[in-house]
């Protein structure tokens, strides 16, 4: 494996945004990494090929989302959708998002031994 093979060095091509509900994001994870924000809070990033075959990137920095996916521990090869169901105003102005995340586990698509 060569040092350009590092997670930590490519790049994830566009960046996942979900800013209205029903905005989602579909694909198979190719890398997870740590990303570290400039105030020192460290979050998931998963890198993904999505359905359409494009190079994405999805930092869960909102905290509803980096729970589920701590929650359901999604691994490299896996399929992953992640949907952002709605919003909710908190206070001191804040917006809690929620989403909806599943998985189909790389290990479910090879089927049983044989």
């Amino acid at each position: 494996m060569s040092v350009w093979d590092d997670p930590e060095l490519q790049s994830g091509g566009e960046f996942v945004k979900f800013e209205n509900p029903g905005d989602k994001v579909s694909g198979t994870i190719t890398a997870i990494r740590k990303h570290r924000f400039d105030d020192g809070n460290v979050v998931p990033q998963i890198y993904l090929t999505d359905d359409g075959g494009d190079e994405r990137t999805l930092t869960a920095g909102q905290v509803r989302l980096k729970a589920a996916l701590s929650e359901q521990r999604p691994e490299v090869g896996d399929h992953i959708t992640v949907v952002f169901e709605r919003s909710e105003k908190r206070a001191g102005g804040k917006t809690l998002k929620h989403f909806a995340v599943t998985l189909r586990r790389k290990a479910e698509e090879a089927g049983p031994p044989f």
